[in-house]
Parts: C-alpha cells; structure tokens; sequence
C-alpha cells in the first residue's frame, strides 16, 4: 500500500483538504471554528456504512487498496463456517460493522481448501457487503515449503465468480524457529510477489509459551505488511487485565520490530469475553494508535460481541491506514527531528514546529529555537501563542492541540501562496511578515453568542496526528 493509492482512491485527505483551504480563504470565526471541529468528526466517527464505503469495494470501481480494510474483524475456524445462508451470516457481519474476514482455510494436516462451495459463497457474498475476506491457515512448520503452498493455494483459489480471497495470513505458534519461519515466509514470496498483502499471525510478546523467546520479530516486518499479534487476556493460568495486556502488547512489538511504523493488527481476546473487556480492548488500542483490530471468538462470535464491533469506529479513525502511510512519508522523508517508538505518544510543539519549518523551507539543519523563531518571523505564528513563547521558557516542549496545528497549517499554506506572488524566496535567511498583522490573533474561539456551555475538550496532538495532519495539506504546500 502506498500513499498515492491511498490518496487516489479518496480518503480523508480530500476532506481534510478542502477543509484546510477554506480556512485560508475564509475569515468568519464562527466557520473556521465549525470546519475546525468537522476536520476531527470525518477524521474519527463516521458510521460503519460510512467507513465501508471509503474503503473497501465498491461496485463503480476497482477495489480500494489490498489487504485488510479499515474497520474491525471477525475470525472463523474451520469448523466454523457459515452451514445455512451464507447471505444472511455475511449481511449479518455488514450490519455489525465488521469489514475483515479471517476465515481458516486448513492446517498443516489438511487439504488446502476445506468446502470450496462454501467458500466460494462466503468470498461472494462478503464482497457484495464489503467485507475483506483473508485466508489463514494454522501451519506447524514440520516443513515450511509444504505449509506454503496451502496458503499459495488459498491465494490463487477463485470463485465461481471468478474472485479470490484479499489477504493471506499464516498462523505461526507451534514452531517458531527462525530457519523455518524464514523458510516459508520466502517461499511464500517466491510463489505470490513481493506486493501480495500477507499477514504474520504470532503469540503476543507477552505470552509465556516458551516458544514466543524464539519469534523472529525483525524478520516478520521483513516479510509480511502486517504483524497480527494473539493478544488473549484470559490464559490458561490467569486472567489479565484487558486495556493494560493490549496497550503493552502493541507497544512491545513495536520495539521489537525496531519501527514505530510497524502495522499492527491487533487480535482480541473473543473466547467468552464480554462488553467490558472487549472496550477496554479497544480503548487501549485507540491509546497506543493501533491500525486495526479484530475478535477471535469461541467457535462463534455472541451478540453481544457484535454489539460491540458496531462501536468501532468510536475508538479508530476511519482511515487509520492513510494515517500510518502519512505518518511513514514524514519519516521517510525526513522531516520527523528524531525517532519515536510510541506514534500515539503527544508530540512536543517544537518538533511540529520544525516540520512546518522544513515544509516551508526546505531546510533539515535548523534545530527545534531556530525553527520557532523563523515560523515568527514569517509571521505564521498567532500573537497568543508568540507571547506565550516569550513568557515560558518551557512552551516549545509542552503539548499541543489540534487546533493550533490546523491553524499553522492554514497560516503556511497561505504564506507559501502570498510569496509566490511576490517572489520572495522561502530559504530563511531573510524573512518577511507574509501574513496581516491582525488577521489570525481571534480565528479560532467562537463568538460570544456562540460559545459552549462547557468548554470543549482538549484534543492533544500526537505524531500520527500531525503526520495525518501535515501529508493532508501536502498538496497545498508545494
């Protein structure tokens, strides 16, 4: 997956887009202040239905990009598959939410494709709602090359109506040793192509099997687009914590795999957990910035598991994995002052001021002081934050909300137009006030006839924000 796919098939770019030129052509307070808050809604809460519709299939066009959709996921074994309509259970799973099918395909000891019938139907019928459908198989890698192919098989098997499945996604446990991890991982390879989505599905690191010691964490992200972790809270021993277990598993594979970028797809605990446990699940992963997530249920998911699935999107952006590609782009680019292993971690208001200082100049050899002052110098920097600057030492280390990173976006989008209308060079070694003195000190607070009961909460700004944040206005930028 890349950005410019993600970018061509309309994700919230657009919207974030359109909203940030408006607020360089407008001047009302009270509308700046309403596209400020709409910015946060289309980027965090918008239904199921809505979500599916940005990112999976569509019947007026190709499919969105490969691999998982935004959204959450159901796993099924196979002894689980659907026995009467298939239509009804895939509309059922529409319905809830649900835009990921794991469906298990075999297992070391089987044939490669258990009721092709039933399959061919679930594919179809999924497809039709706009469900993602990824074939796993729990492989023992007794010999790795003979586990391949089952997969292999899986990726190239049709439908009657001649579709496949999306994604395919070995589950490693048994054996875990790195030689035969790397021995069907490259034959998977060989057989599929280096751009065919493949999913790694491991124990969580923090599983006590003894085989977890052996997981080859930085060869998975070698292979594989996304890490799957099993993050079951209720062990056999014990029964844990569901946000604390969540929230320390991703972090640990992160630092596992050596990047903050990973993709994590994070699996639930779904064997007879309940309503509580399943949100503290997904709170933790809302916390940590997770890409998606999914339930691995007991034989069957329960309603009440679904009841939950359909609260989702209260917990992911609808378009977690524009975010992360955005947030990839601002590493890969250079732009990002220094590693982070935490994404969901707020970041300093110096570091985002030295994103928009390279933005606007070019340049990656200023540090975070000479950054601050040049975006003054420009004039980019409302007079509130200014004085706070020159009254706390400390400002330029402390968090920062999102609407003071939308209002410096706004502020270097208009800047980077009025000097090329006047010619003047963005370098930083002579810079010039390129906005009205007066026209951005009150923008962003409603007027006093307008103004909330309450007052809003603080939405602080962290680095997968400000990278979805700066690469939506990247276009305005050039």
């Amino acid at each position: 997956m890349t950005l410019d796919h993600l970018r061509e098939r309309g994700l919230n770019s657009d919207i974030e887009r359109v909203l940030l030129g408006s607020l360089v052509q407008m001047k009302s307070k009270w509308w700046v202040s309403t596209l400020l808050a709409a910015s946060t809604v289309f980027a965090t809460q918008a239904s199921p239905a809505a979500a599916a519709d940005r990112t999976t299939h569509t019947s007026a066009g190709p499919a969105a990009p490969v691999g998982l959709a935004d959204g959450p996921g159901v796993w099924m074994n196979i002894w689980s598959y659907p026995v009467n309509d298939v239509d009804a259970y895939c509309l059922k799973l529409h319905n809830s939410g649900v835009r990921n099918l794991f469906v298990q395909t075999s297992r070391s000891n089987t044939e490669s494709i258990r009721q092709p019938e039933v399959l061919s139907a679930l594919i179809d019928g999924c497809h039709h709602y706009k469900i993602r459908v990824i074939a796993w198989s729990f492989l023992e890698l007794a010999n790795p090359e003979a586990d391949a192919q089952k997969l292999v098989d899986a990726a190239r098997f049709r439908t009657k109506t001649g579709q496949s499945f999306d994604a395919i996604a070995p589950n490693m446990e048994k054996d875990l040793n790195p030689a035969k991890v790397e021995r069907i991982s490259k034959a998977l390879r060989a057989e599929l192509g280096s751009s065919y989505p493949m999913i790694a599905v491991v124990f969580s690191p923090l599983n006590k099997a003894t085989q977890v010691a052996n997981i080859p964490w930085k060869m998975l992200d070698k292979y594989y687009d996304v890490i799957a972790p099993m993050n079951y809270w209720n062990s056999k021993y014990a029964k844990l914590e569901a946000y604390s277990y969540t929230r320390d598993t991703i972090k640990k594979v992160r630092e596992l795999c050596g990047r903050q970028d990973v993709e994590i797809h994070i699996i639930g605990d779904g064997m007879k957990t309940h309503a509580p446990e399943i949100k503290d699940f997904m709170k933790a992963c809302h916390d940590t910035a997770v890409t998606s997530a999914s339930l691995y249920p007991f034989h069957q998911m329960t309603e009440e598991q679904f009841q939950c699935l359909t609260q989702y999107h209260e917990y992911f952006p609808v378009n977690s994995r524009y975010r992360l590609a955005a947030f990839r782009e601002l590493i890969k680019s250079g732009a990002m002052p220094r590693p982070v292993l935490d994404p969901a971690k707020a970041m300093p208001r110096g570091e985002f001021y030295h994103i928009l200082a390279h933005k606007l100049t070019g340049r990656n050899d200023m540090q975070e002081a000479e950054a601050v002052r040049l975006l003054m110098d420009y004039g980019l920097v409302p007079d509130q934050h200014k004085q706070a600057f020159a009254s706390k030492p400390r400002y330029v280390g402390e968090d920062m909300e999102h609407r003071e990173a939308y209002a410096l976006v706004a502020n270097l989008i208009e800047a980077k137009g009025r000097a090329q209308k006047a010619g003047v060079k963005l370098d930083g070694q002579k810079p010039v006030n390129l906005l009205r003195a007066h026209k951005r000190g009150d923008w962003f607070s409603l007027p006093a006839m307008a103004e909330p009961a309450s007052p809003p909460t603080k939405q602080v700004l962290t680095y997968m924000d400000a990278a979805h944040i700066i690469l939506s206005a990247e276009h305005d930028f050039r």
